[in-house]
């Protein structure tokens, strides 16, 4: 409980302590009220933008009618509510500076148990008056999930529709391939306008995460008329379109792309695949799961591609920092020499069963340098962070592919589905001349999963070994499988700087590769 204050007392405090941020105004006077109607609707717009999907979600099917119940609900669990709403109920003042704050109300999240009118869509549209709209269709993942109806779902694309031209993100998750037909179709329909202002279009057809049978290729559609000249950011997962669309096809200004989980007879052919990573000289990330280009269109095709393609010319991208690699029987050997990654720093690998042992060697060649003056080296030679999920390949080409990696920070193995040679060569001197007197001299953090037989007596002795020879390991994270006990535990956090025993599985990347920059 707070110190109350007699008349007297608070009289004392403001005569000694006159700017004291602590005590009171006389009057009842609030402060806040004395900025200027602009910067009070600045700071509004600086605190919402720290607000999540998630905030959103949680209260999205509640209109402002409802303010009562909502704060009720939020007080006795654990409702985050977002601070839009919050801000928006403190008191009248504060209402209506938010209210005429078009950029607080810019981003529309519907999860889809909500219902038709969708009430609360309709007033976000008109709120956000004429400004760039981020629109979230979401089936939220961790929750149990009844479907729209087609006509449900019709209604709701029919008021998201006609704001198409100020869409800025559009992500869609849709529990059904009915669901996904139905958004492809309204898309590109003859009077839907060209989508002039969207940076991200994510499409998840979430019924299946691996491959399936569903979703043909929509060859007739053609989503925004063709055109969304300033997509950044493409996500098709299971989505199978027209791969000629300029909007994907000639998309200049992409950074991040993202193709997974697409039928073999639905994948780009190679002259459309080359065709999209040309055309996007700004792309920074690719993501592959299940998808690239068809395996029975690798071989020069039987009728040429119109426009003509040079299959011979080297595909260079020039930005691409990230590359995850995620494929079934051995289609990536046949294009990746065509490529040219003179700027990789993170690289996922992720293969079948098969021998990949030519890839290692693609990996392990020189490239082609972007100029004479520069010399050649492997796309491995810049790599700072590279996991391994499964990779077969002669064990000699695990030396080769270690001798590359001189300028490696961090290392994540998945032991279950590789060699042991992946991880016992980290202790023993480097037999490859000219590279040092150690594998992966550079090398401070180091992830392993997926290690049921692997313990602490093991990787004490790698630790040590590693820095009696000067490449020490700052950091070090095992998953709950490797059987390390206290005394390991407590011997490690003394001779690494950072050791976490955490929970984890080989499908979960994110964050692996982060803050590799350590001493």
């Amino acid at each position: 409980m707070g110190v109350s204050q007699t008349p007297e007392q608070a009289e004392q405090a403001y005569t000694f302590l006159p700017n004291n941020p602590f005590v009171p105004p006389k009057g009842g006077i609030c402060l806040i009220n004395n900025l200027p109607l602009e910067l009070l609707s600045y700071i509004f717009a600086f605190g919402s933008t720290d607000d999540g999907i998630e905030n959103e979600e949680d209260t999205h099917d509640h209109h402002d009618h409802q303010t009562t119940d909502i704060f009720a609900e939020s007080e006795s669990s654990n409702v985050s509510l977002p601070f839009t709403f919050v801000v928006s109920h403190v008191c009248r003042r504060w209402r209506n500076i938010a209210l005429l704050t078009p950029s607080f109300w810019t981003t529309i999240v519907v999860t889809l148990k909500a219902r038709p009118p969708y009430e609360r869509v309709s007033t976000l549209l008109k709120r956000s008056k004429s400004l760039p709209i981020d629109i979230f269709v979401t089936s939220q993942f961790h929750r149990l999930v009844v479907s729209p109806s087609p006509a449900d779902f019709q209604f709701l694309l029919a008021i998201l529709i006609p704001h198409i031209h100020r869409w800025r993100t559009m992500e869609i998750s849709a529990p059904t391939e009915q669901l996904m037909r139905k958004i492809l179709s309204v898309v590109s329909d003859p009077s839907v306008p060209a989508a002039s202002q969207l940076t991200t279009l994510e499409l998840h057809n979430i019924q299946k995460t691996r491959l399936y049978t569903g979703l043909p290729v929509s060859r007739h559609l053609t989503l925004f008329g063709g055109s969304a000249p300033l997509l950044t950011r493409i996500v098709l997962w299971g989505v199978h379109v027209d791969w000629d669309q300029p909007w994907i096809a000639s998309a200049s200004n992409l950074t991040d792309l993202v193709l997974a989980c697409h039928l073999e007879a639905a994948r780009p052919s190679l002259a459309q695949f080359f065709a999209i990573l040309r055309n996007a000289p700004a792309l920074e990330k690719l993501y592959l799961r299940q998808s690239g280009p068809a395996r029975d269109r690798l071989v020069w095709p039987m009728v040429p591609p119109s426009p003509p393609v040079d299959f011979d010319a080297p595909i260079q991208l020039a930005r691409l920092t990230d590359f995850h690699l995620e494929l079934g029987p051995q289609t990536c050997t046949t294009w990746f020499r065509k490529f040219t990654f003179p700027t990789l720093k993170n690289l996922v690998l992720w293969l079948d069963y098969n021998n990949y042992t030519e890839l290692v060697e693609e990996f392990t060649r020189p490239a082609p340098s972007l100029s004479a003056s520069q010399a050649s080296c492997s796309l491995l030679n810049g790599l700072e962070s590279l996991k391994i999920v499964r990779l077969r390949c002669r064990k000699e080409c695990i030396k080769t592919l270690y001798g590359e990696l001189q300028n490696l920070r961090s290392l994540n193995l998945s032991l279950s589905y590789l060699v042991p040679l992946f991880l016992d060569i980290l202790s023993t001197p480097c037999t490859l001349p000219g590279r040092g007197n150690i594998w992966l001299p550079r090398l401070v953090r180091l992830y392993l999963s997926g290690t049921p037989k692997q313990h602490g007596r093991p990787l004490r002795e790698l630790v040590s070994k590693r820095r009696e020879l000067g490449a020490p390991l700052s950091s070090l994270f095992v998953t709950t499988a490797c059987a390390v006990d206290d005394r390991d535990v407590e011997w490690f956090k003394e001779n690494v700087k950072r050791f976490e025993v955490f929970k984890g599985s080989d499908a979960d990347d994110s964050g692996w590769n982060e803050d590799v920059d350590e001493d």
